[in-house]
């Protein structure tokens, strides 16, 4: 069984120098890791249920911390947020699940519920860059990093598609190009 340890001692810092280059495990470790720290901004649990996060802490071989008040707060008010877009949430898990490699389960769930913050992807995941949630992408989503070519950002880019296969998001223009938020959609991170 997993030790808990308190937030405010220090971590395996190396865990945390380098975004992962290689399998689907490792970036799963280091977003519970990021996670723990509180880097990210997830609900409670990273949006799983207490028994899918516990397994995951077991799978990734990392401990359970003590969050601190402040933490648990900020993490009990996101889950509020969270439930209040579920369906929407629900529905753009079932949709990467279809592109997620299978060693890289629950990132699916991990990714639509940091989608549905108020950050940037990369940002609510904690990670450094959006080329770290690019290579992250690549990694556990392959194909669905292939396709998309014009490095648009990601959570648009996953509304995008999901209006493109007739789901219930309508996009504000028939294509991006003439869109009044395409500056907004394929800008560079500052």
């Amino acid at each position: 069984m997993n030790q808990a340890i308190r937030c405010d001692m220090p971590l395996q810092v190396s865990v945390l120098t380098a975004e992962p280059s290689g399998s689907a495990q490792e970036w799963l470790t280091q977003l519970v890791w990021r996670f723990q720290t509180g880097s990210s901004q997830l609900p409670r649990y990273m949006g799983l249920d207490a028994d899918q996060f516990q397994q995951l802490l077991i799978t990734c071989n990392v401990p359970s911390v003590v969050m601190g008040l402040l933490q648990q707060q900020r993490q009990q008010l996101l889950a509020e947020l969270l439930a209040m877009r579920e369906p929407e949430c629900q529905e753009l898990e079932q949709w990467l699940s279809a592109y997620l490699l299978p060693d890289a389960a629950p990132m699916a769930r991990i990714i639509a519920v940091a989608s549905m913050g108020y950050n940037h992807l990369w940002q609510d995941l904690g990670l450094d860059s959006r080329q770290s949630l690019r290579e992250l992408m690549q990694c556990c989503f392959p194909e669905l990093a292939a396709l998309n070519t014009q490095n648009m950002r990601w959570k648009k880019f996953f509304y995008r598609q999901l209006c493109a296969t007739g789901g219930n998001y309508v996009c504000r223009s028939p294509s991006c190009d003439e869109c009044v938020e395409r500056d907004g959609c394929f800008a560079p991170e500052e």
